[in-house]
C-alpha cells in the first residue's frame, strides 16, 4: 500500500508539472492571438479574458493525454534510472503494482479528459463563438479602441474615439457613409460623451457640445446644426441559432446531438472524441516497458521512441478526422484499426520480457 502510494504520488507531481507547463504555453499561444485580434478591433478588449478562460477546453483535448504519458516516461524512468525499481522487485514486489498505479491514474485522467470532451469542450466553443458574435452585431462604445476608425456592423457608419474611459467618451466622430432613402450623409462632431443603458436593454449615446454637417458636393446645400445634448440609442439584437443544422460546427454539438446528426463531419467529431478517451489509457500501458532504462543509458533514453509512437498515434487520428469529414474515408473502420493496432503494441511490449517470451526468444535464438 506504501509503494503504491509513493508510486502515485511520485507520478501525479511529474504530471501535474508536465500539464502545468505545458497549458503555460498554450496559454501563451492563445494570449498572443487574442491579444491581436484586440488591437486589430476585431473584438473588444473586455472579451479577452472570457475567451481565454473559454479556450481552455481546446488546450486540454490534447495536453490531458500527453501529460500522464509523460508524467509514466519520466516517473518510472527516474525509478529505474535511480534502481528503485530494481531494489523493489528484488524485495519481491510484483511488477502488476506498476499496473495498479496506472490504472488509477487513468481513471482520475479519463474522467477529466470525458468531462471536456463531452461537455465542457462543446459548450465552450458555442459560448465563444456567441460572445464573437454579440461584439459583433451588439458594438458597445466602450469596447471600441481609442485612436482608431472602427466601421459599424451594418456598414452605414464610421466611428473615430480618441479617448475612451469607462463609460466617458472624448472627441468623438461619427460619419454616416451610407444614409437612409430621403437623407443626406452627416458628420457628428463632439468633444466628448458618454454611454449608458436603459431600464429595455437599449444602449443610450449621449454626446456633449455635438455639431452635425449635413450635406454633400454634389448638392451644395449644407446644414450646419449645434446640439447641446445629442442623444442616440442602439438596440440589441438577439442571436438566434440556425435552423439549418449543417452550418451548426460539429466541434459544438453534444454527445447525444452527434449520434443523432447524419453528417460526414459529427460522424468524424465523435470518433475524434472517442479518439482522445480512449488514447488516455492505451497510451498510458504502452509508455510502461518503454520507461524501463538502466544508469548506462540514462534516464530518458526511450523518450524518442515513446514521443514518436505518440505523435504517430495522434498525426493517423488527425488525419482520419479531417478526410472522414470530406467523405474520403469511414471514420469507424480505421478507428478500430488504429486503436486495435496500438493495443497490440502495448500487449507485446509489456510482455516481452515475460518468463513465456524469453524462453519464446530464446528457443528461437538457439535454433
Amino acid at each position: 500500500m506504501i509503494l503504491r502510494r509513493y508510486l502515485a504520488k511520485e507520478t501525479l507531481k511529474a504530471q501535474t508539472a508536465i500539464l502545468f507547463i505545458l497549458l503555460l504555453i498554450f496559454f501563451s499561444q492563445k494570449l498572443i492571438r487574442i491579444l491581436s485580434s484586440a488591437i486589430e478591433g476585431n473584438i473588444p478588449r473586455d472579451l479577452i479574458m472570457p475567451l481565454l478562460v473559454l479556450g481552455i477546453s481546446n488546450m486540454v483535448d490534447l495536453i490531458l493525454p500527453l501529460s500522464l504519458f509523460l508524467g509514466i516516461l519520466v516517473t518510472f524512468g527516474r525509478l529505474y534510472t535511480d534502481s528503485e525499481m530494481v531494489a523493489m522487485y528484488a524485495c519481491g514486489v510484483k511488477k502488476s503494482i506498476t499496473f495498479q498505479v496506472v490504472f488509477f491514474l487513468c481513471i482520475v485522467t479519463c474522467g477529466l479528459t470525458a468531462v471536456n470532451t463531452l461537455w465542457f469542450g462543446p459548450w465552450s466553443s458555442v459560448k465563444q463563438d456567441q460572445l464573437v458574435e454579440n461584439a459583433r452585431i451588439n458594438p458597445s462604445l466602450t469596447g471600441l479602441l481609442a485612436g482608431q476608425f472602427q466601421q459599424t456592423p451594418d456598414g452605414n457608419s464610421v466611428i473615430y474615439i480618441g479617448n475612451v474611459s469607462n463609460s466617458n467618451l472624448e472627441n468623438v466622430f461619427i460619419v454616416q457613409t451610407n444614409p437612409k432613402p430621403g437623407q443626406r450623409p452627416s458628420i457628428i462632431i463632439a468633444n466628448k460623451g458618454k454611454t449608458g443603458n436603459d431600464n429595455d436593454g437599449n444602449q443610450i449615446i449621449t454626446l456633449e457640445e455635438a455639431n452635425r454637417y449635413e450635406g454633400n458636393t454634389q448638392l451644395k446645400d449644407f446644414r450646419i446644426s449645434n446640439f447641446h445634448n445629442y442623444l442616440g440609442v442602439i438596440k440589441p439584437k438577439d442571436l438566434n441559432a440556425p435552423e439549418d443544422q449543417d452550418k451548426v460546427e460539429a466541434q459544438q454539438l453534444g454527445m447525444s446531438e452527434l449520434l443523432t446528426t447524419p453528417t460526414l463531419k459529427a460522424e468524424a467529431e465523435l470518433y475524434w472524441r472517442l479518439t482522445l478517451i480512449i488514447s488516455v489509457p492505451l497510451m498510458a500501458f504502452l509508455v510502461i516497458p518503454l520507461s524501463v532504462s538502466n544508469a548506462r543509458q540514462g534516464r530518458l533514453a526511450q523518450i524518442m521512441p515513446a514521443l514518436l509512437l505518440y505523435l504517430i498515434y495522434f498525426l493517423l487520428a488527425s488525419s482520419i478526422k479531417a478526410n472522414a469529414g470530406k467523405g474520403r474515408l469511414d471514420p469507424a473502420l480505421w478507428f478500430y484499426v488504429i486503436n486495435l493496432a496500438y493495443f497490440v503494441i502495448a500487449v507485446i511490449l509489456n510482455c516481452w520480457d515475460n518468463l513465456f517470451m524469453r524462453k519464446l526468444r530464446l528457443k528461437y535464438t538457439a535454433s
